[in-house]
């Protein structure tokens, strides 16, 4: 199981952040942790605004934070709203670019889970890179729980109730099995580990299939993909949490997507890929797709 030792939550005053620190706070009291709430104070006027637009520091809040200490009352402030029923930690810190600032303080900690909130943007800008929430998905060297301002989950009480595990088979998605078999736990959540089938089963043979053993051939793919899926839960699992294996079929951002919200789901956990080019490319194609859309928090885990 996973041990979480230290969580950093980048706040910016904002209500998608306040919801971003309840759900960091719910998790540092199961996991006993300590907690640490950090405020990026801008010092220079910041031209892109897909950094005031996703997550960064609002600009509101820049005008108020003239200096350390005012800031610092201010997030205190901030947190107390929250009632987090845990000890915080207050870090301001000044920077022109927020998630430089927020990498470093994940790396210095160092952090084993960043929960930060957004400002849900939509549309076409949405897909550009840049805004402060990808910068930081990309190059975290920890996983990313990335909680939605329209989250179904009630901020009030913090828990997940139904736990969508996405498995791709690759070391990341089961990384990130991991978290979801603790997570469930935890929230002692229904666990449901699902993968995608985005290439056809009757492309992947090379004889010609026809239409009498085409449902055959998809239903034998798919009964050994769903023993797979089986064979990667612990023995043990059913003593603390109930699991089930399931496919479905089209592009995988979508169908994750669609599935999470057919079963209600209140955290989507999914890999992230490495850090090469052409990773961070399949992590921008899959992942972001499913950050942008999702209605409840998604966790990302990079092997």
């Amino acid at each position: 199981m996973i041990a979480i030792r230290h969580i950093l939550c980048p706040v910016d005053l904002s209500d998608a952040s306040l919801r971003a620190l309840k759900h960091a706070s719910a998790l540092a009291r199961w996991y006993e942790s300590s907690l640490t709430a950090l405020f990026v104070e801008t010092t220079i006027p910041n031209t892109d605004d897909a950094e005031f637009e996703d997550f960064a520091v609002a600009p509101a809040a820049v005008k108020e934070a003239t200096c350390s200490s005012r800031a610092v009352r201010d997030v205190r402030t901030f947190v107390d709203r929250a009632s987090c029923g845990t000890n915080v930690d207050v870090v301001v810190e000044e920077s022109t670019h927020i998630d430089t600032a927020i990498l470093e303080s994940a790396r210095r900690l160092p952090a084993d889970l960043i929960v930060m909130g957004t400002h849900g943007r939509v549309g076409v800008p949405r897909l550009l890179l840049g805004s402060v929430a990808e910068r930081v998905l990309r190059s975290s060297p920890c996983p990313v729980m990335v909680v939605p301002p329209h989250d179904t989950v009630p901020p009030s009480t913090v828990s997940f109730r139904h736990i969508v595990c996405a498995i791709d088979f690759s070391a990341s998605s089961l990384a990130g099995l991991s978290w979801g078999l603790s997570l469930a736990e935890e929230a002692d959540a229904h666990l449901s580990l699902l993968h995608v089938i985005e290439v056809p089963p009757e492309l992947r043979v090379s004889t010609v299939v026809t239409d009498t053993n085409l449902d055959e051939l998809r239903a034998t793919f798919e009964a050994e993909t769903l023993a797979r899926l089986r064979a990667l839960v612990p023995a043990h699992a059913a003593e603390f949490c109930s699991v089930e294996t399931a496919t479905a079929a089209g592009a995988a951002g979508h169908a994750i997507l669609r599935f999470a919200s057919e079963w209600k789901a209140d955290l989507i956990v999914m890999g992230a890929q490495g850090h090469g080019p052409l990773e961070r490319w399949i992590f921008g194609s899959k992942t972001r797709d499913v950050v942008s859309g999702a209605t409840c928090p998604v966790l990302t885990v990079r092997r």
